[in-house]
């Protein structure tokens, strides 16, 4: 099985993004759902990562990957109301079940867009993940 990585969106303020993070510790998500993008990926994944504001924050274990068709619940917000923010149609979706992983050691990683493979065991031996970018 392979592990994915993407990035969170930096406008967030870094406390909200924590919160968000470590909510998943606290349960106040039963699931949570992250937009790969249009295409399946070509291998089945274990392990959704997250990078923010050019730090490896930590992982989700991937329950399941599916295409939305309309039968995803409506996002929610922290505070419980329907986030303004859904998933679109046609989009596959990464469904993860708490808890989130926080890294404890400072590993960087530059800026992409969309999801990559990745191999956290061989990224965090090579130089790029010791140098903040």
């Amino acid at each position: 099985m392979a592990d994915v990585i993407k990035t969170w969106p930096a406008f967030m303020e870094p406390r909200k993004v924590l919160k968000i993070f470590a909510d998943a510790h606290a349960g106040a998500f039963s699931m949570y759902y992250f937009t790969l993008g249009r295409g399946k990926p070509k291998q089945e994944v274990e392990h959704l990562w997250f990078t923010y504001r050019g730090r490896i924050l930590g992982r989700f274990k991937v329950d399941e990957i599916v295409c939305n068709v309309g039968q995803l619940p409506p996002l929610r917000r922290i505070d419980g109301s329907e986030s303004e923010w859904q998933i679109k149609r046609d989009r596959y979706v990464a469904i993860c079940s708490p808890p989130f992983t926080r890294l404890k050691e400072k590993v960087y990683m530059g800026p992409f867009r969309g999801f990559h493979y990745f191999n956290f065991d061989e990224y965090v031996a090579s130089m790029e993940s010791r140098v903040a970018i």
